[in-house]
């Protein structure tokens, strides 16, 4: 006679659903789950005890105690038979004598069942999912105090699956929230300027702490330099010597000020194509002073034509936050590597298909555990003391990634060291940038009988600028403030007028606009302190003409001939 499959429960569409829905079916073992297994059997004394959960085609075992098959086909299902009675336990004492289970194939074969009590697992809504049951080799029955237990672990089963779903929800809803922070870092809305402002200023307290003792270097150098300058003003060559060390220190400083200052500025994020390599590259003497003498820093730049599309500023802080976390993972002494690889990518599961640029930050620190690991792109997540870090950093790292069609990886085992790598998807050479028109500065013939009025509320910097234009050549008038700028083109007007932009009292650029009052056409050069050239231009006329201090001679020369134009030549 041929076994007969239990028939299909009235909901079994909606009730497969509701198991569907719990997104348990083939998923690892759970010790909560196999805790129950392991309850069942021992209390009823029975070889065999699963958690069964009855699929379309099948019977799938989340947990099971004697058995090696993780499920089998739902046709042969005790357990099939056992979800048709939602609320009762249903209780097999012999398989062999039950019409519906004598011709089973796993009563007439392996393993042999003789016994079945199986406890259906019900939902809130009331679908029998399957069953916590115990299976033995040999006919037999349970006690009433087994059948309550049996019937408990069943209900307790259906609220682990419950608690489950709202785990795996609440899960879903902390990775939404986390990439949404991670978006937001470096976003362009208003609403999170103020929040990478804080982490953009936390990091440049980092690196001030680097740089200060550098800068005290500079200084040092420079004054050395006018000191020997001084001491050697009988010996030419050797002041040349001092002079071009002293020049070669000023140079250096007025670089790292640059790079800090557009590093800190507070600007919302610009989209365009960079060039990873090249920025890397102009980083190189930041990164090393900034993480100290005894942080070894090894570049390797490979595909160095390679673009991305991001902002510049933000590529940069990304690669800081990155190496300064390694820094202060090995208290300043160790080494560091960044590197850039490109990798082709197909059929990965986080990432489109495509060619991407590999940004490696690696160092041989002590590493961290996997728990910490798993969570060092958590935004305000944190290892350091409170006060030493805000746990934004490496948030920062995976949003930049992340805005550059990209993903943050982090690779770390105790006691080997750290790797961070960013994919970053690269783009087409027609989308590369053009490089922005600079006015480059070469060296000019200086013109004869060229009266030149420099205006500069630094005395100190106004006497040199005097001293150094007269060397050149030029007939120079210098005041100390924009009132006696004034007085001085009613009584003479000079040829041009050479100007600082921020003074007190009358600044610059209110001055050029009473002279062009009073003197249409009068050429005026500005110069400035001001690491942020674009703000400074976008209060002057359109043609303007501005130098950026520390100035070289030639620079100003080649300045103030450029405005003159032929009119200057005799």
């Amino acid at each position: 006679m041929m076994h007969r499959p239990a028939p299909l429960p009235s909901d079994d569409a909606r009730r497969i659903a509701a198991l569907e829905d719990l997104h348990v079916l083939d998923s690892p073992p759970e010790a909560m789950f196999d805790d129950v297994v392991a309850l069942a059997s021992h209390i009823c004394k029975a070889p065999i005890s699963l958690v069964s959960l009855v699929d379309r085609e099948r019977q799938w075992f989340k947990a099971r105690v004697g058995v090696d098959v993780s499920e089998t086909h739902r046709d042969a299902a005790f357990c099939g038979h056992a979800i048709l009675a939602p609320q009762e336990l249903l209780v097999v004492e012999d398989a062999t004598q039950d019409p519906r289970f004598r011709h089973n194939p796993l009563v007439i074969g392996p393993p042999h069942i003789r016994f079945y009590a199986g406890a259906p697992i019900v939902t809130p809504d009331g679908f029998a999912l399957g069953t916590v049951c115990v299976i033995d080799t040999v006919a037999r029955s349970l006690d009433t105090d087994q059948r309550r237990a049996l019937s408990a672990l069943a209900r307790q089963t259906a609220a682990l699956l419950e608690l489950r779903e709202l785990s795996a929800l609440r899960a879903a809803q902390a990775a939404d929230l986390k990439r949404k922070v991670t978006e937001a870092m470096v976003d362009d809305e208003m609403a999170h300027s103020g929040l990478r402002q804080g982490q953009r200023v936390a990091t440049v307290g980092q690196l001030t702490s680097g740089i200060a003792h550098d800068f005290n270097n500079l200084l040092q150098t420079v004054n050395a330099s006018l000191q020997l300058v001084d001491r050697k003003a009988e010996e030419p060559v050797q002041v040349r010597r001092w002079a071009a060390s002293g020049l070669e220190a000023v140079g250096r400083g007025a670089r790292l000020t640059a790079q800090l200052l557009a590093f800190s500025r507070h600007q919302s994020p610009e989209l365009q194509a960079l060039n990873v390599a090249e920025h890397l590259n102009g980083m190189a003497e930041l990164l090393a002073r900034a993480l100290g003498p005894e942080m070894r820093v090894n570049l390797d730049l490979g595909n160095v034509g390679a673009h991305i599309m991001g902002d510049g500023t933000q590529l940069e802080a990304a690669v800081l936050n990155m190496a300064i976390n390694a820094r202060d993972a090995m208290q300043g002494i160790g080494h560091i590597g960044i590197s850039t690889r490109l990798a082709t990518l197909q059929g990965d599961t986080a990432l489109a298909d495509g060619e991407y640029l590999q940004l490696t930050v690696s160092d041989d620190g002590p590493g961290m555990p996997a728990d910490v690991a798993a969570r060092a792109f958590d935004p305000f997540f944190t290892t350091k003391a409170s006060g030493k870090g805000t746990g934004l950093g490496l948030a920062q790292v995976a949003g930049f990634a992340m805005k550059a069609g990209g993903v943050a990886h982090i690779d770390s085992e105790p006691g080997v060291g750290t790797t961070i790598t960013l994919w970053l998807r690269t783009i087409g050479a027609d989308a590369r940038p053009v490089p922005a028109c600079v006015r480059d500065v070469v060296a000019a013939a200086v013109s004869s009988h060229v009266r030149v009025l420099v205006v500069d509320d630094d005395k100190a910097n106004l006497a040199a600028l005097t001293a150094l234009l007269t060397d050149a050549g030029y007939e120079i008038d210098a005041v100390s403030s924009g009132r006696d700028a004034l007085d001085a083109v009613a009584r003479r007007a000079p040829d041009v007028v050479l100007t600082d932009c921020a003074m007190h009292g009358l600044g610059g650029v209110a001055l050029a606009e009473r002279l062009h009052d009073v003197r249409a056409g009068l050429p005026i050069l500005f110069m400035t302190g001001h690491i942020d050239i674009a703000t400074v231009s976008a209060s002057l006329p359109p043609d303007a003409v501005v130098l950026q201090k520390p100035l070289l001679l030639e620079q100003v020369c080649a300045g103030i001939e450029a405005l003159l134009g032929p009119r200057s030549q005799p």
